[in-house]
């Protein structure tokens, strides 16, 4: 197989990733479950699904975009996971309505736990029992204004009955939010073999992968002109198989400026609207 530099592109997120490009012969499908899984493919199973997470949350939200908690009062709490994530839909079909009839639209991931234990929040004191080791749901969501937070928490008060938390989407941490989302199946496993780990809406924008074959394997990555955060990366997992080795950053696009001292601002037309969304 050749050797490549496989880049990914998700958002302002950028990982690129020195291995071999893929071969599948095809037509040929993934054949069926025929053994449990051995604990080595269970941990690289684990880490796929929080860089998948990492990438597609890169991909669709940004730092005008929210992280929420949402949390079950005591009469509202469900008996399991399965009863909590149909809860769930009922709010998430509520906001999807709302935004549609705006002309808007719902962008989401979101995870439900229930396992890992909490003392009592710094901010909301006693309130932090309602995620001490009690169902409750972990929401990122697109942000379409200054009213989300108030509309959000109107939709989850005849459904979940506990406190919203709220915070900014930080585009410096998407890495480290994907492994925040999905730490209960890592400390505690799957309540079932092949359960999901976290769920999103289908509307999720794709990111891009682009294999940029290498002539050997001397060719070494280098950070760009204007990468943020760059990080480079070479691990191994703890039963002893090599992982990638790689290298992940920020990349902002620059705005060419509306002037410049030569050729001065640009005018607007008389019957255009001077104020911007």
């Amino acid at each position: 197989m050749a050797r490549a530099i496989k880049h990914i592109k998700a958002g302002l997120l950028h990982v690129e990733v020195i291995g071999t490009i893929p071969e599948r012969e095809p037509g040929r499908r993934r054949g069926g479950r025929c053994r449990p899984t051995c604990a080595a493919q269970q941990f690289y199973n684990d880490k796929c699904s929080w860089r998948e997470c990492e990438l597609q949350l890169a991909a669709n939200f940004s730092g005008r975009d929210l992280v929420l908690t949402l949390t079950y009062g005591d009469a509202r709490l469900p008996a399991d996971k399965r009863a909590a994530d149909k809860e769930f839909q009922k709010f998430v079909r509520k906001l999807r309505t709302a935004r549609r009839r705006r002309g808007e639209e719902l962008r989401y991931i979101y995870v439900t736990e229930g396992w890992h234990g909490k003392a009592e929040d710094e901010y909301f004191g006693g309130d932090g029992r309602l995620e001490d080791k009690r169902l409750h749901h972990h929401l990122v969501a697109n942000s379409v204004g200054p009213g989300d937070l108030e509309e959000i928490r109107s939709l989850w008060e005849p459904v979940g009955g506990g406190y919203v938390r709220v915070e900014p989407v930080d585009v410096h941490y998407y890495r480290e939010l994907a492994k925040y989302l999905t730490k209960e199946v890592r400390e505690f496993g799957r309540a079932k073999p092949g359960e999901r780990v976290w769920r999103a809406s289908r509307n999720l924008k794709k990111y891009e992968v682009e294999y940029i074959e290498i002539p050997s394997d001397s060719v070494t990555l280098a950070q760009p002109p204007g990468a943020v955060d760059y990080v480079q990366f070479s691990e191994r997992n703890p039963y002893g198989f090599a992982d990638c080795v790689g290298a992940r950053y920020l990349l902002y696009e620059e705005t060419p400026p509306e002037y410049s001292y030569t050729s001065g601002r640009k005018r607007k037309s008389k019957g255009s609207n001077n104020f911007s969304a």
